[in-house]
């Protein structure tokens, strides 16, 4: 028997419905455009444990409540919280643990409805989602190196199994943002609709799916991600080691006081 419909409550950053056969994750800090804490992975992570359980769940909808998906890791939060190289490990390490890499493994595909901005650490959970629909004027970028960053999510390596090395260079390097439309073009997501289609198209697709036989679609899904990421842990490892190396940059810190001072960042090299 299939859940009519259930909300659930107790969470400080996110919504998290179940309605028939979808469960659906909201980032639900709109005020912030969605951006990351850590209560928010913690969420993230045990919403995510609650539909890889119910047997009556067959999709996760990833989405973001607002004007926006996620803008990335909240920057106030850092500059309170992530102060120590320990600090910013443990951090990173939580967000794979309990977002990206239970997207990755969980035994129900996601879908991630990207709208407004997702950038950053927002960009990076839309990558770790097993499909994505995006609306036609979203603006989706990993923006790190605009800020002298290195993304510690794994942002470089899954990029460039979505896009291919050279695209996935152009997009980290330049830090530019692609409309859904142009990420659609490229592969980087799946489909692009326009604005006010983006809820029913999420929704078809995930009736779709839900219409599946859910040991031929989890058996599938793993195949394709243990076949195409072959040796993740290591890589995933590498990333956040290069991220806490940048860590200790003056660029990273000229980058950090130029966001919150709304100027263009003057990098130096060391």
């Amino acid at each position: 028997m299939k859940n009519k419909g259930e909300k659930m409550a107790n969470y400080e950053t996110i919504i998290y419905e179940k309605k028939n056969s979808i469960a659906k994750i909201t980032l639900n800090r709109p005020e912030a455009m969605n951006a990351i804490t850590r209560t928010m992975f913690l969420e993230i992570g045990q919403a995510l444990d609650d539909a890889d359980q119910d047997k009556n769940v067959s999709v996760v909808v990833l989405a973001g409540n607002g004007k926006s998906f996620c803008a990335g890791v909240d920057m106030k939060f850092a500059s309170e919280e992530l102060v120590t190289i320990q600090d910013q490990h443990d951090f990173f390490r939580l967000g794979n643990k309990m977002a990206l890499e239970k997207m990755e493994g969980s035994s129900k595909p996601v879908i991630a409805a990207i709208h407004g901005y997702c950038l950053a650490g927002g960009f990076e959970l839309m990558m770790a989602a097993d499909l994505v629909i995006a609306a036609e004027d979203a603006k989706i970028g990993d923006q790190h190196i605009n800020f002298g960053l290195f993304g510690g999510g794994g942002c470089a390596y899954r990029l460039a199994l979505l896009v291919g090395m050279r695209k996935a260079k152009e997009i980290i390097l330049t830090g530019k943002r692609l409309s859904g439309k142009e990420a659609e073009q490229i592969g980087l997501i799946n489909i692009a609709v326009p604005p006010d289609k983006l809820e029913s198209a999420v929704n078809e697709m995930a009736v779709e799916l839900s219409d599946k036989s859910p040991v031929a679609v989890r058996l599938s899904k793993w195949f394709i991600n243990r076949a195409s990421m072959l040796d993740a842990d290591t890589r995933l490892e590498l990333a956040i080691m290069y991220s806490l190396i940048d860590s200790t940059s003056e660029d990273k810190e000229e980058g950090m006081k130029a966001f919150i001072e709304k100027r263009k960042p003057v990098f130096k090299g060391r």
